[in-house]
This record gives structure tokens, C-alpha cells and sequence, in this order.
């Protein structure tokens, strides 16, 4: 079953990574510019049929009303397998694998992805039932993320961190309860970023499974960031002893 994804620059990024579109779809009388003209040069480099449609026809499309004027009907989002991940990231000395249980937004989702993607992750793993599906809505707020890093689904997450241990991670949880703070953490190498739901934050399983536990230090009235927030900074501090 096809779906559709939706934004000009979730349609630009799909296209540039050659994921697999059925047809663009273009709102009659959109304003000319330099996005839309590149989505239709790509588009008719790769024999992908563009149609001109009313915006009444795109905002029925679209589950939050922001397709910009361009959405796009793409093949069934294929998911990354984990034992391919893991054969591409052996040899590295850092890398980094965030793994979420049991998130369930999708706008939370898609942000998460663009955030590891941004900051040179290697993928992201989610569990098969009681997470959010990708959707366009996820393709939307990912920023076209989710064309160019690998999302893998698995039916058991504390199996996976086993896996993941075996394959030379430190697994580390981020809990608003832990003692240690992130910046005091071992957070540079081989890291699997463990973020739990909104809401209830890590099951207690999924908390055992991990090498460590470590918060974001507060000081406001708010006593934590929210999960696409939080995954962002620690991501970005892997990053910064990454690159340092």
C-alpha cells in the first residue's frame, strides 16, 4: 500500500536519495521557486510522472495541512534490517544507534530522526507494536531525514540492546531519575542511545538492560525537556566528543 509524504523539502530529499516515488503531486497557481523547480528536474530525471492538482486535493492528502504546495505518493517506507547496520558500522570506533521504546508520537518521531541524522547517527531503532508508525507526518517534521537514515523495526527492544551490547555498544538510558549527569557520562565510541516513551519514560526491563543511566542537568520550573528535545542534546554530545 502506498502512502504519501508531503512538503517540499521531505518531497526534494526523497527524491535526492532515490527513494521510490509513484507520482508528484503540485497544486495549481503555487508560486514559482528554486525547491519546486528542482523537484520537478529530478523528477523528470527519474521518469516520475508530476500532476498538477487543485489545493483542495493536497490539504484532503495531508494530515496536518503543510504540504506547501507538493506532495508526493511513494512506495511503502522499507525499513532497515539490523544486521545490516551492524555489518556497516563494525569497524567503527564511533557511532551511534539511538533506540526509542515504545515512542508513539509521530511528530516526535520524525524530529528524533532528523536530529540523529543531523548529528551523524547511524540509525534509529523502534519497536514493532505500541510505537508510532511512519507516516507523513513523520516524513514531514523529519525534514527528509527519513530518506537518507536507516530506521529499523524490532519486535523485542531488550533482545536488541543484547545484540547491540554483543556488537561492542555501551548501551546508555536517559532517565530523569539517574544520578549520573550526561556531561560526566562515557558518552563518546560506540554509544546506543536508549529514549523512553513520552510520558512514562524507560520500562523498567529496558532500564536493566542498560550499562548505564544518565540525565540532562535543569534549572528551570519544567523538571525535563520532552524526548525529540532531549534526544537532540545528548545526540549533539556524542557528536561534540565526536568531533573534539
Amino acid at each position: 500500500m502506498s502512502e504519501f509524504i508531503e512538503g517540499r523539502n521531505t518531497v526534494l530529499e526523497a527524491l535526492r536519495s532515490g527513494q521510490e516515488l509513484q507520482r508528484i503531486l503540485i497544486a495549481r497557481g503555487v508560486k514559482p521557486n528554486s525547491a519546486l523547480d528542482e523537484i520537478r528536474r529530478l523528477a523528470s530525471t527519474a521518469s516520475i510522472r508530476v500532476s498538477e492538482v487543485d489545493r483542495a486535493e493536497l490539504d484532503r492528502l495531508s494530515p496536518r495541512g503543510a504540504h506547501q504546495g507538493v506532495a508526493a505518493e511513494a512506495a511503502p517506507f522499507r525499513f532497515a534490517e539490523l544486521p545490516q547496520v551492524l555489518r556497516r558500522t563494525a569497524s567503527a570506533d564511533a557511532s551511534l544507534l539511538v533506540v526509542l521504546d515504545h515512542i508513539t508520537d509521530p511528530g516526535n518521531l520524525g524530529a528524533i530522526v532528523r536530529s540523529v541524522e543531523v548529528a551523524g547517527g547511524d540509525a534509529v531503532i523502534i519497536a514493532k507494536d505500541r510505537s508510532a508508525s511512519v507516516t507523513a507526518v513523520v516524513h514531514k517534521s523529519s525534514a527528509g531525514a527519513t530518506s537518507h537514515l536507516p530506521l529499523i523495526k524490532v519486535v523485542n527492544i531488550r533482545q536488541t540492546l543484547d545484540a547491540l551490547k554483543e556488537a561492542g555498544y555501551w548501551v546508555v538510558g536517559a532517565s530523569e531519575k539517574a544520578e549520573l549527569l550526561a556531561w560526566e557520562a562515557p558518552l563518546e565510541g560506540r554509544i546506543a542511545l536508549v529514549m523512553g516513551a513520552e510520558g512514562a519514560g524507560l520500562s523498567r526491563v529496558v532500564q536493566e538492560s542498560c550499562d548505564l543511566l544518565v540525565r540532562l542537568p535543569v534549572r528551570g520550573q519544567v523538571d525535563s525537556l520532552n524526548v525529540a528535545q532531549a534526544t537532540a542534546v545528548l545526540a549533539f554530545e556524542w557528536l561534540r566528543r565526536t568531533v573534539t
